[in-house]
């Protein structure tokens, strides 16, 4: 297979499974995922604080994406969390790619 065929195979690989969810996964699940919390809070968690906190679709997006464009504690949701682990870092994730996974956390039904 030519470097073509496979570069365009992969990419529309990772467009069919959903970009964002890719981003997620490749990105965030590291300290955010569904079965330990031994770095940052279960991601289901987050997404239902945020929606009990803004329930509408475009205010999820946009203080999701702007907080964690730039982490502050004094606005954290998550005061506990910050005191234990610690403030999440500056991921250096442009901010449309963070309303792209904004809008993918806020499809993850609430548990």
């Amino acid at each position: 297979m030519g470097k073509v065929a496979l570069i365009s195979l992969l990419i529309s690989s990772l467009y069919s499974a959903g970009i964002y969810e890719t981003i997620f996964d490749g990105n965030c699940r590291a300290c955010h995922n569904a079965t330990d919390e031994d770095s940052a809070p279960f991601i289901n968690r987050v997404a239902k604080r945020y929606k009990a906190k803004y329930p509408k679709k475009e205010e999820f997006v946009s203080h999701l994406s702007n907080w964690v464009a730039s982490p502050d504690k004094k606005t954290a949701l998550f005061p506990k969390a910050v005191k234990h682990y610690g403030l999440m870092p500056d991921l250096g994730i442009d901010k449309d790619t963070l309303k792209g996974i904004a809008n993918y956390l806020y499809e993850i039904p609430k548990k």
